[in-house]
């Protein structure tokens, strides 16, 4: 779908492109690694096949039953596809509870982020119902208030609440600052709530204070994240340098949104150049690099578990840190090229990007087909 929309410019092409890749893709990792992770935090058993299938088939559908909706305008399968998008994320916070039930266990955080991220989705999915229907909202923006919750609230807590268990194992360390959590879940979600209302209402003031209260949040994160990355006494590999460098764009990319509203207004973030410079660092350098560093850790370890004998690829520290430095040098080039006066650096930075995006993409396909082949029998 983007390679379409780049050749022929049509905007629903570029909807799907987005529709697809962060509900489709990027929601529906954190639907299984939210249970994976919950899982090993809680110490119990995981969902049953029958569980996971439920979740599959309804998000799967419902997301190919809006991506057909909504360009078509047929309301009817935009209203399907929503019920079963919702469905999923039902079966999704049942299965956590479930998890929770069966445990002996009583992590504090184990499920807390998940729970949250939940909400948000369901919010911003009644937003997004409102929106493909086309209803009048003449307060502020709906589109804003849906994006700051779907993304934000949806992906973004996901990510950070994964990230205090996820990155201290990826180093090898553990969590440096734990009391630090509290304050940053609290934080987050806050600021995710200041930007739907101010974005609902159309105040920038209250768009402006979200933004000011997630960079306080992403800032606890980084503490701890920089705690890990200290500690930690071995080289590290691929997985963990992309998710530690995705972690350098939030805090970038929320001083970049603030520094806009305050000068230009809170609808200026999501307007123009600014907009295109925010999706660089946030979505293809932050939630981009974050995600395929998760894929390319986790799909290793089921392949290994699945092949038994057949080892995880030897890391090669040199060229994992050419890799990296590229990764940054591409999403770092594609933001500045959105200011005044470095447009000449678009080409060479989308060209940087697209290059490191289809090596990533081999990489993960390569273990993705690892992980999925017939366990090998035990003799």
């Amino acid at each position: 779908a983007g390679i379409a929309y780049a050749l022929t410019g049509l905007d629903w092409l570029h909807w799907i492109a987005l529709h697809l890749a962060l509900l489709g893709g990027v929601s529906q990792l954190i639907v299984g690694a939210g249970q994976f992770f919950s899982c090993a935090f809680l110490a119990t058993d995981p969902p049953s096949r029958r569980m996971i299938g439920a979740q599959l088939l309804a998000w799967n559908t419902g997301t190919a039953l809006v991506a057909v909706g909504v360009p078509t305008a047929i309301t009817p399968l935009v209203d399907a596809g929503g019920l079963l998008l919702g469905i999923g994320l039902v079966l999704f916070a049942i299965s956590l509870r479930d998890m929770q039930r069966r445990s002996l266990q009583r992590a504090r955080w184990a499920l807390r982020w998940y729970q949250a991220c939940a909400v948000c989705l369901g919010l911003g999915g009644l937003l997004g119902l409102l929106l493909a229907r086309d209803t009048s909202w003449p307060h502020g923006s709906l589109l804003g208030a849906h994006l700051a919750l779907t993304l934000g609230g949806w992906l973004g807590t996901a990510i950070i609440g994964t990230l205090h268990t996820f990155f201290p194992s990826l180093t090898a360390t553990t969590l440096r600052h734990p009391r630090l959590q509290g304050p940053t879940f609290t934080l987050w979600l806050l600021g995710v709530g200041e930007l739907a209302l101010g974005a609902a209402i159309g105040a920038d003031a209250v768009i402006a204070a979200g933004w000011v209260t997630l960079l306080l949040a992403a800032a606890l994160l980084e503490l701890n994240l920089l705690a890990s990355l200290r500690g930690a006494s071995a080289t590290l590999a691929l997985p963990a340098r992309l998710i530690a460098l995705a972690q350098t764009f939030l805090p970038a990319g929320l001083l970049l949104a603030l520094v806009v509203t305050l000068k230009a207004g809170g609808a200026a973030p999501f307007v123009g150049p600014a907009r295109s410079a925010l999706a660089a660092l946030l979505l293809v350098g932050w939630i981009g690099l974050t995600v395929a560093g998760s894929l390319l850790h986790l799909l290793a370890i089921l392949a290994r578990v699945r092949s038994f004998a057949r080892a995880i690829p030897a890391s090669h520290p040199a060229l994992d840190r050419s890799l990296t430095a590229a990764a940054g040098i591409g999403v770092g080039g594609l933001a500045l090229s959105h200011a005044p006066g470095l447009g000449p650096l678009a080409t060479p930075a989308d060209a940087l990007v697209a290059a490191i995006a289809c090596l990533l993409a081999t990489r993960v396909g390569t273990l993705a087909i690892s992980a999925a082949r017939p366990m090998r029998p035990t003799t």
